[in-house]
């Protein structure tokens, strides 16, 4: 299946950290730490006897001397940029665990132990220096996380307004646009039935087709002004909200449509939430218009860092542009709308369609 997929700010799989083990600079890190720790224990470990030579070049003065102050700094500096301040300390430790026995053992004064102790003390120093103050991951994510929160103050100050005036624009179709409807259904309900004296058959026909295109009307800009903003999602939250979404379309459409929560639920901010649910409408309208889908299914995923709604639907699918600018040229503003809307978030948007496989979209930002 063709997947489409845009990253805003950061993309939040590229921050995802694969476990140690599976890093090469850890194996690099290892393998040289390894290598230099056998040279210098070379004679202590019987490497000497298998490789006679090898004695005769580290008996030579200042060869440890070398290896502490040179060699060693390789894997410190690689550890200190590779893993920060933990790859820094452990890796001197490592090391530190390397010369401290060889050390006092074949060199027990003071004047050998101090230049020991001035070496590592170094090694520590440049090490944690590279780690705090030259790794770039460090500054850019302080300044990514200042720009986050800055963010997320303006994205506030917005949804607020927006928030408002969808709050003002449904409660006149509440309070003004239905009840004047409603007088009018009234009024013709009354013509119809004759109140105001018998009509012709033909006209009261159309009476009745008045009457029943008004109460079409109703119910339809009713429904829009509890989609504008439905109180729930103020009240309860986001997945009741998205609950009873999920039942009003299923009720109103033929399509199958399932809620599915994987993780630990619980509440996220409400620009968060906001922003959700409205993705979530208008990839269910979406289906609901165009899809010719017959089950549908969205599916919460609250991680513990990240959080992740998928919207997958069984219908006819369709074929996707080389980039996500192209859905406005071909007709799809409802995609282009929800990933201006992820954009919001700093979060990830990937479409994968195919014809006559269906479509599911995946949302994951970081609340």
């Amino acid at each position: 299946m063709r997947q489409l997929r845009t990253n805003t700010a950061t993309n939040i799989d590229s921050q995802r950290r694969r476990g140690i083990v599976h890093n090469p600079h850890f194996w690099i890190i290892t393998c040289v730490m390894t290598v230099l720790a056998l040279l210098y224990n070379a004679s202590y470990l019987g490497i000497t006897d298998w490789f006679p030579w090898l004695e005769d070049v580290l008996s030579a003065q200042g060869v440890y001397i070398f290896v502490l102050s040179f060699l060693f700094l390789i894997p410190l500096v690689h550890a200190s940029v590779a893993f920060r301040l933990q790859g820094a300390l452990g890796t001197w430790f490592v090391f530190l665990e390397t010369i401290l026995p060889r050390a006092t053992q074949d060199s027990p004064s003071f004047e050998s132990l101090l230049r020991v102790a001035l070496v590592a003390t170094v090694a520590l120093l440049l090490s944690l220096f590279v780690a705090m103050d030259y790794h770039p991951g460090l500054k850019e994510g302080g300044a990514w996380e200042r720009t986050r929160t800055s963010r997320w103050a303006s994205l506030t100050r917005i949804l607020k307004v927006q928030e408002y005036e969808r709050r003002r624009v449904a409660r006149k179709l509440h309070d003004d646009t239905i009840q004047s409807l409603l007088v009018i259904a009234n009024h013709t309900r009354a013509l119809e039935s004759g109140d105001y004296g018998r009509l012709a058959p033909k006209a009261r026909k159309q009476a009745e087709e008045i009457l029943v295109m008004l109460l079409h009307a109703i119910d339809d800009v009713r429904r829009l002004s509890r989609e504008l903003r439905p109180s729930i999602l103020d009240n309860v939250g986001l997945l009741p909200a998205l609950r009873w979404l999920t039942e009003s379309l299923t009720h109103e459409s033929s399509i199958k449509i399932n809620l599915q929560v994987k993780g630990k639920e619980h509440r996220l901010s409400p620009e968060f939430e906001i922003i959700l649910f409205h993705i979530a409408r208008d990839a269910l309208n979406n289906i609901a218009q165009h899809s010719h889908a017959t089950m549908a299914t969205v599916t919460l995923d609250f991680g513990a860092t990240n959080f992740r709604m998928t919207v997958e639907d069984n219908g006819q699918g369709f074929s996707l542009p080389d980039r996500m600018s192209d859905f406005a040229t071909k007709g799809k503003l409802g995609l282009q709308r929800m990933q201006q809307q992820v954009e919001l978030l700093d979060g990830s948007f990937n479409v994968s369609s195919k014809p006559g496989k269906g479509t599911v979209i995946t949302i994951e930002a970081r609340p």
